[in-house]
């Protein structure tokens, strides 16, 4: 389990906080466990009740994001003990404060609200957190041949039909700038696109209202098939005319490096999943800045329309650095809630990992909800423009784990939450695919335009905002092979399958490189009816998971010529390191979507228990590999132990008894100096806050999610 408190002494430095003019930070501030605190916790003064940021920001009239200067008026994210009540809604009134929206993913809503009505409202017993509504902004081939997808797939140059795996009927959702729907690489073989859904939850465009009446409705649509070919056209979209919602530029390109199709494909112009639908929900203005509200209701609108539309896929490439914990941050709850609803989320890591001088790498630099343990976090490596695999390095702008979100406890120490993130890394440098056009970003950024005009335009973009949408295809394409499987399930395939990349260690790389064709094989051989065997009640702890017949693949994949071992190990647990194919001939608890191990607190649904079967024996305890070099310890050498028999089989598997973890999991080595920017090695630094460009660096987080990454 990782310590935090004998690193203690590391982070008693005072804070050296600098907030960038009109952008509030994000804290949190509440107890970790339980996942949601009792009413007798309510006892907490009103003042800790606001994030960190809220409460300097009240103090300093010059901090506050104003909704209406003149009224003294502020937008507030107000987040409840369960449902909101009638009561919450009628003293809110009182207060003169005014609702703006209310929420489904979390238990709250966003109101405006006098500044002397802040701390009254925070003093109710049915409110639990209290934050401003920051901003959140867009985090700124080959593709093909360097994932392994080629192995699973083949064009047809007469026809321009797929034959194996392309992600057909699978819908991803895309919460961004917004989607050019008639780029042609969204078209289908007929010419057909593919956005067969869209939704606008930005608060400043004019459709919100629009929007609001319609949320938890399917959009209209109209159904037509021909010879089995799906051309299901969004009739708000119209099925001649199709308007451009990507006014930014970053929408477009993540949507096409996901699903994007070019029928005579020049290497890395294609997406990994040519032929999902794809289902726009613009969350970003024209500059790619939204509010944090904007993206909580539009995974509102997924979780809602997600039957409707087929969506198995949410993508975010987006974040919010945010020293909140995994547990009370808002985008985490939302994410979890859509995870549970069997929604694999793919998220970017974002791009922190470095100093902007690059003298310095950057631990704990994941953003939120990137540190959340339901989803599937993304950081980025860089092909070096080979189909090759064995020259992929880890971009110096990936962030980095173990996450650093903390709480404050009731001794005033704080706890951070240190998991093992990211989950794995994928292509994300020097990417091309479909540029948007007349989009803001190729405005301000001409050198970044690739090729072509109009709707065959393409562009050049970095980032884990990149490489999260390769990931999530990639989902698409395991779903499209077997559609029965669960999203922990399909984080553990990807994870289980991937490559090692040499001297990256595991807060670096995560489990390893995307391996398309090692996790589709895997898919394959397992039943195809997990999750709703799961949502029934009708599997238990230590079935069988594979087909009847089947037998684990050789854990082994041959891409472009080259014999890639799988990584054989997974992260559960939020700091468990778990390995051997055992995890794939049996069905462990962690595999259920609505379920959240952390350490030693697991919930079901958000609701705590005190007693749970983890994990089956015969399960190998992997922790011990790592031994004092902790998260700093190479993938090779956590998969190359794991073969070579060092782990410890599980003779009693893990299970949760009287709240008390059996097992101990990854611990941060002793002495190592991981405080707020000071360097703990030569090149390598551990900061609360984040180094952005212009030398800025900013304590408490920011929402400034990720920027665009600059290319290597």
């Amino acid at each position: 389990m990782i310590r935090v408190d004998s690193l203690k002494r590391f982070f008693d430095r005072p804070h050296r906080r600098r907030l960038v003019t009109l952008i509030l930070t994000v804290a949190l501030v509440g107890g970790l466990f339980p996942l949601r605190p009792t009413r007798a916790q309510t006892s907490t003064s009103a003042i800790n009740k606001l994030s960190p940021a809220l409460q300097r920001a009240l103090q300093s009239d010059e901090l506050l994001l104003w909704a209406n200067p003149k009224k003294q008026t502020v937008r507030i994210l107000v987040q409840t003990f369960g449902p909101v009540s009638a009561a919450l809604l009628a003293d809110i009134k009182l207060r003169g404060g005014t609702v703006v929206r209310q929420f489904k993913a979390v238990d709250g809503l966003l109101v405006e609200l006098p500044k002397s009505a802040v701390l009254p409202l925070a003093g109710r017993t049915d409110v639990e957190r209290m934050t401003p509504d920051h901003l959140a902004m867009q985090s700124a081939s080959h593709l093909e041949a360097a994932t392994g997808t080629n192995n699973v797939r083949q064009l047809a140059s007469l026809t321009g039909l797929y034959s194996g795996l392309d992600g057909s009927g699978i819908g991803i959702a895309f919460l961004d700038s917004g989607i050019m729907a008639g780029h042609q690489s969204f078209w289908n073989s007929l010419g057909v696109s593919r956005v067969i859904a869209a939704t606008d939850t930005v608060a400043a465009n004019t459709n919100l209202t629009q929007f609001e009446g319609l949320l938890g409705l399917p959009p209209i649509k109209l159904n037509v098939s021909l010879l089995g070919v799906d051309l299901s056209v969004n009739l708000s979209l119209g099925s001649t005319s199709l308007p451009n919602t990507d006014l930014y530029g970053h929408g477009t390109h993540v949507a096409a490096t996901a699903a994007g199709r070019m029928d005579k494909p020049t290497p890395g112009y294609s997406g990994i999943a040519p032929n999902a639908n794809l289902i726009d929900v613009r969350v970003l203005d024209g500059y790619g800045i939204g509010q944090m509200s904007d993206v909580l209701a539009g995974i509102d609108w997924v979780i809602a329309n997600r039957q409707a539309n087929n969506i198995r896929v949410m993508n975010l490439s987006l974040g919010s650095f945010s020293t909140e914990s995994w547990v009370t941050d808002p985008l985490c709850r939302a994410v979890r809630r859509a995870t549970a609803a069997g929604i694999t989320v793919v998220v970017s890591a974002g791009n922190w990992g470095s100093t902007p001088d690059r003298r310095l790498e950057l631990y704990g630099s994941i953003t939120s909800p990137g540190n959340d343990p339901s989803v599937i976090t993304v950081g980025a490596a860089n092909t070096h423009q080979t189909g090759a695999r064995s020259d992929d390095t880890i971009t110096y702008y990936s962030s980095r784990g173990p996450t650093r979100g903390f709480v404050i406890g009731a001794d005033g120490r704080k706890r951070y939450d240190n998991l093992l993130k990211p989950d794995l890394v994928a292509p994300g440098n020097r990417i091309i695919a479909a540029e948007s056009g007349g989009c803001n970003l190729i405005t301000k950024y001409p050198e970044w335009h690739n090729s072509g005009q109009g709707a065959s335009a393409l562009m050049q973009l970095s980032g884990t905002s990149i490489a999260a949408p390769v990931v999530s295809g990639a989902v698409a394409l395991i779903l499209q092979r077997n559609p029965g499987l669960t999203p922990p399930l399909i984080k553990a395939i990807l994870q289980y399958t991937a490559q090692q990349i040499p001297n990256a260690n595991i807060v670096q790389q995560g489990a390893g490189l995307l391996n398309v064709d090692g996790a589709t094989r895997l898919a394959g051989v397992l039943r195809r009816d997990i999750s709703t065997a799961v949502a029934s009640g009708l599997i238990k702890q230590g079935d069988s998971l594979l087909q009847s017949g089947a037998s684990m693949p050789t854990p082994v994949s041959s891409i472009n010529g080259e014999n890639i071992k799988w990584g054989g190990y997974i992260f559960a647990g939020g700091s468990h390191v778990l390995a051997g194919a055992e995890l794939f001939r049996r069905f462990q608890a962690i595999y259920n979507p609505a379920l959240v191990w952390v350490r030693n607190s697991v919930t079901v649904n958000g609701s705590p228990v005190a007693n749970y079967a983890l994990i089956t024996k015969g399960v190998i305890n992997a922790d011990v590999i790592a031994g004092t070099s902790s998260v700093f310890v190479p993938g090779t050498t956590v998969s190359n132990g794991v073969y070579g028999g060092q782990g410890i089989a599980l003779a009693e598997g893990i299970a949760l008894a009287e709240g008390i973890a059996l097992a101990e999991g990854i611990a941060l080595a002793e002495g190592i100096a991981l405080a707020e920017g000071t360097p703990v090695a030569e090149g390598i630094a551990l900061a609360e806050g984040i180094a952005l460009a212009e030398g800025i660096a900013l304590a408490e987080g920011i929402a400034l999610a990720e920027g665009i990454a600059l290319a290597e």
